[in-house]
């Protein structure tokens, strides 16, 4: 077994002897104000939803949220929704915490896979992503009692469900078909899609959306704030001097206001980032000297207002900016090989170990702006129902619902 990888086999001892019984902790589902459900005329069958996106990330994260199942759901609200998980409950230690599949879990069609507690378990086993989840919150064991029954372990107490079972990379399928269908307008104009397109456009766009302001056919909604820029300094390099001033609160303030087009405010701080430049991570050494720019995402045009602005507080200090594709900017943080970098996560999340796994070792992080962007809904589009990190999928019936403490 490598070393990294969570100990499932010894998980298999320790949580046979959890200490004392399950205290239920989730033992009624009642109805509430769908806050986070976008809802407009429509009527008829659910159908899948078509949708276009001017961020690829953006369209990932909704690909995910559609097609992707975690044991539980969050909304825009932050509460917890059962996914394929019905109910939970926790030991008297509160360090073990038992997941029971619900229906969600079963099958919904022929082609569709059915998940057991010991499939869910291989599958995170499996997944580099999962494992670095779960890793990263502090689970220790992940053990099958039954089909039905899942033993998770975590190394501290939690006397409330760790959010990590929400988490993304928790996912799984459990469809056999999409209920989401990206379109791309032919021109390359988001406008196009307003005009005679998908029932949802997401955009941060802020003439995209007086454009839409002036269809009657198309409403948007704000979604909740959801990413954090941040900027990242490889230790022992230049730093950028004078762009960042004693009083980082001002500083923020002038990004949000002058520098982001979308959507922007001051970043808070403090948040995960303060607690993931701690993480313990490998060095990894440049193979060559930092170069003397602030490197961004090459599809995020959030990240490049960000760098340049960055760039002209620095002054006459040699220093450019340098678009990246995203995995090409993922291995140049890990090594530390330009002077800054300007990269997004979300605003929040439960393993900020595991969100800034690609940092470099020793690295200062400066939090810069948090965003959101807005839905443009068209009439007759089936209920949206929104999530905690901004993406919209198609709703069901549990949207409307919460677990009671």
């Amino acid at each position: 077994m490598p070393p990294r990888a969570l100990p499932f086999a010894l998980g298999l001892l320790t949580a046979g002897c959890a200490s004392g019984p399950r205290l239920p902790v989730t033992p009624v589902v009642t109805a509430r104000p769908a806050t986070c459900v976008i809802t407009t005329d429509s009527v008829g069958p659910t159908r899948p939803v078509t949708a276009a996106f001017d961020n690829p990330s953006e369209a990932r994260r909704a690909r995910l949220a559609a097609s992707r199942l975690a044991p539980v759901r969050r909304d825009c609200d932050g509460h917890l929704l059962p996914g394929l998980a019905s109910h939970w409950s926790r030991d008297t230690s509160a360090k073990f915490w038992t997941l029971e599949l619900g229906p969600a879990a079963a099958a919904a069609s022929s082609g569709a896979p059915r998940w057991t507690a010991a499939a869910l378990a291989a599958t995170w086993r499996a997944d580099p992503d999962a494992e670095l989840a779960l890793r990263a919150s502090g689970v220790e064991s992940v053990v099958p009692l039954d089909d039905g029954r899942l033993v998770v372990g975590f190394a501290a107490p939690h006397d409330e469900l760790p959010p990590v079972f929400a988490a993304r990379a928790l996912g799984v399928a459990t469809r056999d078909g999409p209920m989401l269908v990206e379109a791309e307008p032919g021109s390359g104009d988001l406008r196009d899609a307003v005009d005679r397109g998908p029932d949802l456009i997401q955009t941060g766009d802020p003439d995209l959306l007086d454009y839409a302001g002036r269809r009657p056919d198309v409403s948007s909604t704000a979604l909740p704030w959801s990413r954090t820029y941040l900027l990242v300094l490889p230790a022992g390099g230049a730093g950028l001097g004078a762009a960042i001033p004693a009083d980082t609160t001002a500083f923020r303030s002038a990004l949000a206001r002058d520098a982001v087009r979308m959507d922007a405010r001051p970043a808070g701080a403090p948040g995960w980032a303060d607690s993931a430049a701690r993480c313990r991570r490998a060095r990894a050494l440049p193979e060559a000297p930092p170069a003397s720019v602030i490197a961004y995402s090459a599809d995020d045009r959030t990240g490049r207002e960000l760098a340049e602005r960055l760039v002209a507080l620095a002054g006459p200090a040699g220093l450019a900016v340098r678009p990246l594709e995203q995995d090409s900017l993922m291995a140049a943080l890990r090594r530390g090989d330009s002077q800054a970098f300007v990269v997004d996560g979300p605003r929040e999340t439960a393993g900020p170990c595991a969100e800034s796994a690609d940092w470099p070792a020793g690295a200062t992080v400066v939090p810069l702006v948090e965003t959101r962007r807005h839905a443009i809904v068209r009439r007759g589009a089936p209920p949206l129902a929104v999530e905690w990190d901004g993406a919209v999928r198609l709703a069901e019936a549990g949207d409307t619902a919460r677990a009671a403490p």
